[in-house]
């Protein structure tokens, strides 16, 4: 087994979402192929030292790559290392954000909230090329949801999110979420999320996809792939990206939960809470969502 494979292995073996294996699965090839272009004979992960993941952010660094993009990087090979059972190699001071000089980057979002206009002129291009993609981006904006969350509903959590729209005034979202965890989703405008919802049923009715958006392959994975393109055509790309529709959502919740008596504080916990970050991030999701502390 190459280098390659095993760290492959160890990065898929540490679980996460979708999008963070994937992560996690192309930093270690790149790391590989940077070892290989330097004829770097290193055959197993036991073996990766110290010095070579240096060189690696160094040539990353050198290359225009920012402090946060290269934290997630080390992150990621963090992981792997400690999947593998290295966790002291991994958590070793050399390896640390502040010996690479990757400490005091900004938590500042990188996208912005998709203005009104732009997610209406999108999303009548997307509907002619792709009505189930138009749908997926309804649940974002409507429910805060994120990509992977709003492609995969089927009929029964369909159903189920409609009556709790109704009845409680949040849904339940269990499938897509990151890291595994269900959270409770607070409707801020029940009209606009039972439309979204009562849409999506009647695509996936009409169409008898096992996703609302069907790729290549019919996974999951190329029906976000599929997604991403069809929204980007559109114009959703940049920091109006359609992860931006999440930040419409969470920009109109922080005026939602004033509205209903909670305090600022309040509000930015629920936020963090309704987004899947927990209530004591408030500020993370402030920062992040708003780039205000």
């Amino acid at each position: 087994m190459s280098l390659q494979d095993e760290m492959l292995g160890c990065a898929r073996e540490a679980g996460g979402a979708l999008r963070t294996r994937e992560h996690r699965e192309r930093i270690c090839r790149e790391f590989c192929g940077f070892l290989r272009e330097r004829n770097i004979q290193t055959r197993h992960i036991q073996h990766v030292k110290a010095r070579q993941i240096q060189d690696y952010i160094q040539y990353q660094q050198s290359r225009g790559l920012g402090k946060r993009t290269l934290q997630n990087t080390l992150a990621a090979l963090r992981t792997t290392l400690t999947t593998a059972g290295r966790e002291k190699f991994a958590g070793h001071r050399d390896l640390s954000n502040a010996s690479l000089g990757l400490s005091g980057a900004s938590r500042d979002g990188t996208h912005e909230a998709v203005p009104d206009d732009l997610y209406a002129q999108a999303y009548e291009k997307v509907r002619q090329e792709d009505p189930g993609a138009a749908v997926v981006m309804a649940l974002q904006r409507a429910l805060g949801l994120r990509a992977l969350e709003a492609l995969r509903p089927q009929a029964d959590t369909l159903k189920r999110w409609e009556r709790e729209a109704l009845i409680k005034g949040a849904i339940h979202v269990i499938e897509g979420t990151k890291g595994g965890r269900p959270r409770a989703q607070t409707v801020i405008d029940a009209d606009r999320a039972l439309a979204a919802i009562r849409e999506a049923r009647q695509v996936l009715r009409q169409t008898g996809r096992q996703y609302l958006v069907e790729g290549e392959s019919k996974t999951l994975k190329s029906a976000y792939h599929r997604y991403q393109n069809v929204t980007r055509t559109a114009g959703l790309k940049g920091k109006y990206a359609s992860h931006g529709l999440r930040y419409a959502w969470a920009r109109d919740a922080m005026q939602y939960y004033p509205a209903q008596g909670y305090s600022v504080r309040e509000a930015r916990a629920k936020v963090a809470q309704d987004l899947g970050h927990g209530d004591g991030r408030g500020r993370y999701v402030t920062q992040v969502y708003y780039g205000k502390t």
